[in-house]
């Protein structure tokens, strides 16, 4: 996944981060030009704090430590390895490892992190209550019988699960009702006349083949509001549609704030890297600036000398 490949990622910059590192004491010790391996170290570091937060401070003969956000060393002579155990998949409601994030609080990884264990656990949920929904919407009923799953089960049926509540994991056993699937040798009319879950729930007792009641009843069910659990982090009291749109509108606001806080992030480092580069490199605008000024002023020395010449010559001139 990608969490795995970023850590490789990382590991393997650590790695070359030891290479430049000791390229930069063995030139220090050596006294012979280290700017090349200098350049080399810092871009590697960059690199590196687009995975992870880091700091960093520096020892004899240039060597350099880092450590993350929290004080944890992430180099220090040589590398510390970053592990991370991939798992092929979460259960429903399955939490990532609290040790997963202890050194990476924010940057590239946490992110992946945060989507795994915050973004993807909330959708998960509202999937699980719009599965809810639709077996509510259409569940059978009858006069003193408790309402059972019709055209969509689960594995709790025949029973419907309860109004207001999340029940984890339920959208991946939501299914088709075998009694009415054609294709496991069910009866598709059961859903225009009931009885899905006996004689009692039957509502074409005629068995008109006009008969839709039913199925009109299904449409306005769809469209009524019912309770969802507000642990899925949307509208508690919403129609079924409603609550599905809400769930995609849900996700759209977390990529926005999400692209929002990259676009924000991306312009604080860039303006971050041109006062580094001010103050530490040279600025091309501002050295051509400087340049303009001295060509400008040699421009009104010469003039001046030009005068000085000419006054010098006419008065030569004159006394001669």
């Amino acid at each position: 996944g990608q969490i795995a490949t970023a850590v490789d990622d990382l590991n393997s910059l650590l790695s070359q981060f030891q290479d430049a590192n000791t390229a930069v004491m063995s030139g220090t010790r050596s006294g012979t030009d280290v700017s090349d391996a200098l350049d080399q170290r810092d871009a590697l570091l960059k690199k590196i704090s687009n995975y992870v937060p880091v700091s960093t401070f520096t020892r004899g003969d240039n060597d350099m430590v880092i450590t993350t956000g929290d004080g944890t060393t992430l180099f220090e002579t040589i590398p510390r390895t970053v592990t991370f155990a991939a798992s092929a998949g979460y259960t429903a409601g399955a939490a990532g490892s609290r040790r997963d994030r202890h050194v990476v609080d924010v940057n590239g990884i946490a992110g992946l992190l945060q989507l795994r264990d915050g973004v993807a656990s909330t959708m998960q949920s509202q999937l699980d209550e719009t599965a809810r929904g639709l077996i509510t919407a259409f569940a059978e009923t009858a006069p003193s019988m408790a309402n059972a799953a019709g055209l969509f089960t689960w594995s709790g049926a025949p029973a419907v699960p309860a109004a207001g509540t999340l029940v984890t994991g339920l959208a991946a056993s939501i299914s088709v009702n075998a009694a009415m699937d054609p294709s496991t040798g069910g009866n598709p009319t059961l859903l225009r006349d009931g009885g899905a879950n006996g004689a009692a729930y039957v509502a074409n007792t005629g068995g008109g083949a006009s008969y839709s009641t039913l199925l009109v009843a299904y449409g306005d069910r769809l469209d009524q509001p019912m309770t969802f659990d507000p642990a899925a982090g949307v509208s508690a009291t919403s129609s079924v549609s409603d609550y599905a749109a809400s769930s995609i509108g849900w996700f759209e606001g977390v990529r926005q704030q999400a692209s929002t806080a990259s676009d924000a992030k991306e312009a604080l480092a860039s303006r971050s890297a041109e006062a580094l580069s001010n103050a530490t490199g040279v600025n091309v605008d501002q050295e051509m600036s400087l340049l303009l000024d001295l060509e400008h002023t040699y421009q009104a020395s010469a003039r001046m000398m030009k005068t000085v010449d000419d006054m010098l010559t006419a008065l030569l001139n004159a006394v001669g």
